[in-house]
């Protein structure tokens, strides 16, 4: 089967190849899936461009954590799941899981029917960022039907996007930081409140907030929108310099968070999304022998929604 393989730690188009590597087979509490989509997220180009493990992150040379596609076999001691069922899924992370592949063995904790809804592609683009934005919330404390008003620093980002859906649907009054040309599509993934991120003032004249949902580089949340129990939650990280000037204000808990992969909770990911209360913005689509460019996409920091890899045999 063809697979990307990465040769070094460098540029994307210096180290990324597709090879012909031997297929997986599925194993106790595995199934084989045929692959369709991938989605990409900044720690990809991240580990690809240090070489090592990056953290907790184990580096591979094989490459890929999200997916979508169809099982075509069940390994022993499965039960649930039949060949010709469509799956979605975050595998194994932050272990290696080579996803990038035409097909990859799940653990079926991973895994979750995929959403009637959506289309292949979305499906394969959202699981780390959707899981990343639901595990987030859960860390905010935002419960359902709490009224919790919730600030989400990059609204039109990968996890970003999906927060501001998924904070809506948790039925939290949902503020969002973007810029002017990205805030119609903001507006229309349900946030009630949509900020320029560069308008100083706008920033601070927002109302304290309960939860801060962080997902852009070393940006603290404005200082008016802290107040005494105000979580903040980081899935970027934050200096310690930084975090006491957040506690100083009153910020309890600061936390920075690093996704695990979860099946049940992309299950209720997906019935969110059958019910169309979620759905995914893709900002572009590559084949995986375009790989190295959907990469280097990723890398502009400017995406909207997400990049997704198709995985056509056909390519």
């Amino acid at each position: 089967m063809r697979a990307a393989v990465y040769s070094a730690a460098g540029s994307a188009q210096d180290v990324i190849a597709v090879e012909e590597v031997e297929a997986p087979i599925a194993g106790a509490g595995e199934v084989l899936v045929r692959v369709a989509a991938v989605g990409l997220n900044p720690v990809d180009v991240k580990i690809r461009a240090a070489g090592h493990d990056f953290g907790a992150i184990r580096y591979t040379e094989r490459p890929g954590w999200d997916v979508a596609g169809t099982v075509v076999a069940v390994g022993p001691d499965v039960e649930g799941w039949s060949e010709g069922d469509a799956v979605f899924a975050l595998a194994r992370f932050p272990e290696a899981a080579h996803t990038l592949a035409e097909f990859v063995a799940l653990p079926v904790s991973d895994i979750a029917a995929a959403p009637r809804a959506w289309s292949a592609a979305q499906a394969g683009a959202a699981p780390l960022a959707a899981l990343t934005a639901w595990q987030a919330l859960d860390a905010a404390d935002v419960g359902a039907d709490d009224g919790a008003r919730v600030l989400v620093l990059g609204g039109a980002g990968g996890v970003g996007h999906l927060a501001v859906q998924l904070a809506k649907a948790r039925g939290a009054h949902v503020i969002a930081t973007a810029g002017p040309a990205k805030q119609e599509l903001v507006t229309a993934w349900g946030a009630d409140e949509v900020v320029d991120h560069h308008d100083e003032d706008a920033l601070a004249a927002i109302a304290p907030v309960d939860a801060v949902i962080v997902t852009v580089s070393d940006t603290l949340p404005p200082r008016g929108t802290i107040r005494e129990g105000t979580a903040v939650v980081t899935i970027t990280g934050y200096s310690a310099e930084q975090e006491a000037e957040l506690r100083a204000g009153g910020a309890d808990p600061v936390r920075r968070i690093l996704v695990a992969a979860n099946g049940p909770q992309l299950a209720e990911i997906a019935a969110l999304a059958d019910a169309g209360r979620l759905t995914v913005h893709l900002d572009s689509a590559y084949r995986l022998s375009d790989l190295a460019a959907a990469q280097e996409r990723v890398e502009t920091g400017h995406v909207t929604g997400k990049v997704v890899v198709l995985v056509d045999p056909r390519d």
